[in-house]
């Protein structure tokens, strides 16, 4: 399941310059810390939130740093190691005119996770809707419990859509990545190993003659919708990414999935559900 966590936190937005100009679009400059080891964080993206965190309307974004390069289909993947994750949006929820406002921090490196802590200085010189630039800092270390963090980033994030179609757009059916994950999808459920030994490459199929395979397959069925039809889906002809319904503990969700070709085979690599 792909979980989100929203902490609000209200953050001075400041209207002063920043080191942000000229940097390329899409690029960041500055470290991430904790615990005294640094990270470069040299890439930076920004994406629209499908719902505003206040009111449905709200225009909602969020911004990632991160050390290396992100596909533009992966910037909405909550686990990024090291990443540092800052939501925005536009409300007027304490205001009579809409205001920017930060309302959620979610840093990852390592072992060290957090969603919430305390305030960081933002400092825009570009705020949407098309790219945000500027600098976001805490000018001291900060605690969480027994743990040290501290950042410093000057970035330029262009915004993008991490649900863009990539190629082109493949049948309502989804084609062959969606029949592939369709039988993918009963395989698992059905725990039928030899099934699912004929859907992948001789190396991946060996791996499940392990003794823990009928285990591991329990716990992926627990991840792995139902009844799943294809909404819509895209590839390039190496990769598809499929936008799916389905059921999960007999409540409707939603997801996508990417699946990669793999001589014959279109094999799924990853997928989010919500």
């Amino acid at each position: 399941m792909k979980l989100t966590i929203r902490t609000m936190v209200l953050l001075p937005l400041l209207a002063v310059a920043t080191a942000a100009v000229g940097l390329e679009p899409g690029s960041a400059s500055g470290q991430f810390t904790v615990n005294g080891q640094s990270v470069e964080l040299r890439h930076a993206y920004a994406y629209r939130e499908a719902k505003g965190f206040y009111n449905d309307s709200d225009p909602t974004w969020t911004l990632v740093f991160t050390a290396e390069p992100v596909a533009a289909r992966d910037i909405d993947d909550h686990f990024l190691d090291p990443s540092v994750r800052i939501g925005l949006t536009l409300t007027s929820e304490f205001g009579d005119q809409p205001a920017l406002q930060v309302l959620s921090q979610n840093l990852r490196s390592g072992s060290f996770s957090l969603s919430g802590g305390e305030d960081p200085v933002l400092a825009l010189e570009h705020s949407g809707p098309d790219a945000f630039s500027g600098r976001i800092h805490h000018a001291e270390p900060r605690t969480f419990f027994e743990d040290t963090y501290q950042y410093d980033v000057t970035f330029h994030a262009a915004v993008s859509d991490p649900d863009a179609p990539i190629g082109d757009p493949l049948p309502a059916d989804g084609g062959q990545p969606g029949a592939a994950y369709r039988a993918w999808t009963k395989a698992i459920h059905a725990g039928d190993i030899a099934a699912l030994k004929q859907m992948v490459a001789p190396d991946m199929a060996a791996a499940l003659d392990e003794p823990d395979a009928k285990e591991s397959l329990e716990f992926m069925a627990l991840m792995t919708p139902r009844e799943v039809r294809i909404v819509s889906g895209s590839s390039d002809g190496e990769t598809a990414v499929l936008h799916i319904e389905g059921t999960m503990d007999d409540q409707p969700v939603k997801g996508t999935v990417t699946l990669v070709r793999n001589g014959e085979h279109w094999i799924p690599t990853e997928s989010s559900v919500q």
